[in-house]
């Protein structure tokens, strides 16, 4: 038989917590306060990449999808974007809300998201608010009769995408 010492606290703890001479129990009290401040760091961690990750993205989401040859105007004032119906000038075609349209049917394209509007909020009266993306170099005549036609489908708010200097 083994005798009451340190040889028979060692052999029925185990390998891993009878290390200690001195004080068998030693080192089950230091993994533990070890695993303590692992997971006090882990925590700490995580809280750093939530308050990272709140701070850096919009909780109103993407609005514009900017192409990589597009270069929107620049100005020092300008408002938040709201989400409203955009049209797209890029590479001399119209996108509203990514349908591709002509400078002829824009009118009727804008009528029917008024129409589509009015159906799901029939309470509420048209605001006619509108965005325009488009690059700084297109044309004014091209422009133009993009907003002949919002103006003749009700868009009286019109709205252009831009950059803050």
């Amino acid at each position: 038989m083994i005798s009451d010492g340190i040889l028979k606290q060692s052999v029925l703890l185990g390998t891993l917590e009878g290390h200690s001479i001195i004080s068998p129990r030693g080192a089950k009290l230091k993994r533990h306060i070890a695993a303590d401040l692992l997971l006090t760091a882990l925590i700490d961690a995580f809280s750093i990449l939530v308050i990272f990750l709140l701070m850096n993205f919009s909780s109103t989401g993407e609005i514009l999808m900017i192409g990589k040859n597009q270069e929107l105007p620049k100005a020092h004032l300008a408002d938040v974007l709201e989400r409203n119906p955009v049209i797209k000038v890029d590479d001399g075609k119209i996108y509203i809300e990514d349908k591709v349209v002509t400078a002829e049917t824009i009118t009727a394209e804008l009528l029917e998201l008024r129409k589509k509007y009015q159906e799901l909020h029939p309470n509420e009266a048209f605001p006619g608010i509108a965005t325009i993306q488009a690059d700084r170099r297109v044309k004014y005549e091209f422009l133009n009769q993009i907003i002949l036609g919002m103006n003749q489908a009700g868009y009286s708010d019109i709205k252009f995408a831009v950059v803050l200097k």
